[in-house]
């Protein structure tokens, strides 16, 4: 990971970059759309791929050297690939994994102001950053009773600047996704700051913590890292450090592991959403650990949706009639939901069978194995790409997006393992457990 000397905290210079890079992109794509007039279908196309794969290039850059509301956006947009140019959606991906760090210098001044006394309770600390986020970033450490620890530190004033970056990047939102989502730009931006407001806080954080500790209590094969509350704060938050292999190198072992976590990976999510009813929604495979014994490590609790009673029912009777078989219910069920057309009518049919079809395996009681070649994510995001005049029509509340972005993560994480597992039945022991 590359590091930055200095990060851009007031708002009037992160009002500048990112004008200027709705300026930009603006110029630029209104630019390729008069010359398109003059040009057959295939250039015209061509054309705007390559205008596309340079504004990629310079909106992940941007939004990633901001941090904040800019770069979780950015990994937002991430997961729209339905709406979204492909090479944008391929470049906007990096910012998962491969964010600049801030320098050391910097990040330990929050350290100093939050915790004064914390070089008296560690024997050191490691000055490059372990991994970089949009609000924060680890380092490892060792305490004085020789534990290791993992210390996310919160980027200095970020706190202050997210809120007007989603202010500013509301322009870029609607240059990127035209008339797409037009109509649910509200509920993503209110959703959004939701979820960035409780990510700021690492207080609340520490008590999610507490709170997915006490629901895995009982299920062993699950780790969720212990709190050292002496080094923790709001912006400073302190855990036991749990190192296991990343996704790429769960990739390479054997397949009797790589099915284990997978089944670990759905149980996990299934129960957040339909038992616990609070749902880890960032799915970064940087979020976990697989540990060499099978078990799962989960990390990363600052952004947890809760569930309300009408849409966790609503969940709740999806999986009722994709058991039965009532397939024409769905509607009326994405009703309840909230999922309607504008003009306030029922989403037809074959919009919402489509998400049961690509999601069938789950419900056949046989082994299913996920693969890049059957990826259900990928049928959906070629139906919604051959479908846009009808998706333009579709109102969502911005409660599903960050459910839909977990989702999708699993079903990528899955893929990324091949796993084979009998997902019906995994899916009944979530409760019968």
């Amino acid at each position: 990971m590359a590091e930055m000397e200095k990060l851009t905290t007031s708002a009037f210079g992160r009002l500048l970059k990112l004008g200027a890079l709705a300026g930009k992109v603006g110029f630029s794509l209104v630019g390729e759309k008069a010359l398109g007039l003059f040009l057959s279908e295939d250039s015209k196309e061509m054309r705007m791929a390559k205008s596309w794969a340079k504004n990629a290039e310079k909106i992940a850059e941007t939004l990633g050297k901001l941090k904040g509301g800019a770069m979780k956006i950015g990994q937002m947009l991430s997961i729209q690939e339905a709406v979204l140019p492909k090479e944008l959606s391929y470049v906007l991906k990096t910012l998962q994994n491969n964010a600049p760090t801030v320098s050391h210098e910097v990040m330990f001044e929050t350290l100093d102001e939050d915790i004064p006394h914390w070089r008296t309770l560690i024997q050191s600390i490691e000055e490059k950053a372990m991994a970089a986020a949009s609000i924060g970033q680890v380092h490892k450490a060792t305490l004085l009773d020789g534990r290791v620890v993992a210390i996310k530190i919160q980027y200095p004033k970020i706190n202050e600047a997210i809120f007007s970056d989603l202010k500013n990047l509301r322009r870029l939102f609607e240059l990127i996704l035209e008339s797409v989502m037009s109509e649910n730009l509200d509920h993503v931006f209110a959703e959004i700051e939701a979820r960035l407001s409780e990510e700021i806080d690492y207080t609340k954080e520490l008590e999610r913590i507490e709170e997915f500790r006490a629901f895995y209590k009982d299920k062993p094969q699950f780790v969720i890292p212990q709190i050292v509350r002496e080094l923790s704060s709001r912006r400073v938050l302190t855990t036991e450090l749990i190192e296991g292999l990343s996704i790429e190198d769960a990739r390479k072992r054997d397949t009797h592991l790589k099915d284990s976590w997978g089944r670990l990976l759905f149980q996990s999510f299934v129960g957040q959403l339909l038992v616990f009813r609070k749902v880890q929604t960032d799915p970064n495979p940087a979020n976990y650990s697989f540990l060499e014994d099978g078990r799962l490590a989960l990390f990363d609790f600052g952004s947890i949706k809760e569930l309300p009673e009408w849409l966790h029912a609503g969940y709740m009777q999806t999986l009722e009639v994709c058991r039965k078989g009532d397939f024409f219910r769905l509607p009326e069920i994405a009703a309840s939901m909230k999922v309607l057309l504008k003009s306030g009518e029922s989403v037809p049919l074959r919009h919402v069978e489509v998400f049961r079809n690509a999601m069938a395996p789950i419900f056949v009681e046989k082994p299913y194995r996920f693969t890049s070649e059957t990826d259900p994510i990928k049928k959906i995001i070629t139906f919604n790409r051959e479908n846009l005049d009808e998706l333009r029509q579709i109102t969502f509340p911005g409660d599903i997006l960050f459910i839909d972005r977990a989702i999708a993560g699993l079903v990528a994480n899955l893929t990324a393992l091949n796993a084979e597992a009998d997902w019906a039945h995994e899916l009944n022991s979530v409760f019968e457990n």
